[in-house]
C-alpha cells in the first residue's frame, strides 16, 4: 500500500501540474492520505517522498531544459544577498526538499482527519488490560 500511495502521488502530481496551479500536488497529497489511510507517520514518508520524487525529476527537467541559467541566476541573487556561495544544484536540493516536507504534511493532515483517536484509545486499553479479544 505503500508503493501504491507514492505511485499515485507521483503521477498524479505530474499529470496534473501541467494542466494546474503549482500547488496541487498537496491537495492531491490531501486527497490520498484522507482516502488510503492507515497511519499518520506512513502517509507523511509516501507524501514526503511522492512529492519529493517528482519535484526534483521536474526541477531538473526545467533546469536542463533552459541550460542551467535560471538556477545560476537565482542562486547568485541568494548568494549576494546571504554573503554565502550558492550553486544552482543546492538551489534544487532545496526546492526539493520544501516540496517534499510540504507533500508529507498535507498527505498526514489527511490521514490525520480521518483517525478519530480510537487507535490511542486501543493502546491505552490494551496496556491497561481493560482490552479483551472478542472472537466471532
Amino acid at each position: 500500500m505503500f508503493f501504491v500511495k507514492v505511485l499515485l502521488i507521483s503521477i498524479l502530481s505530474a499529470v496534473s501540474t501541467m494542466f494546474l496551479p503549482w500547488y496541487i500536488p498537496f491537495v492531491i497529497c490531501f486527497i490520498i492520505g484522507f482516502i488510503l489511510s492507515n497511519r499518520p507517520g506512513n502517509n507523511f514518508i509516501a507524501g514526503f517522498i511522492g512529492v519529493g520524487l517528482f519535484w526534483l525529476i521536474y526541477a531538473l527537467f526545467l533546469d536542463i531544459k533552459n541550460q542551467h541559467v535560471l538556477s545560476a541566476k537565482v542562486a547568485q541573487l541568494f548568494s549576494d544577498s546571504l554573503q554565502t556561495s550558492f550553486t544552482g544544484a543546492v538551489l534544487i536540493m532545496i526546492t526539493t526538499f520544501l516540496g517534499a516536507l510540504l507533500g508529507g504534511l498535507s498527505t498526514m493532515a489527511g490521514a490525520m482527519i480521518v483517525d478519530d483517536g480510537s487507535r490511542k484509545r486501543l493502546r491505552k486499553a490494551v496496556k491497561s488490560g481493560r482490552y479483551t479479544l472478542k472472537m466471532k
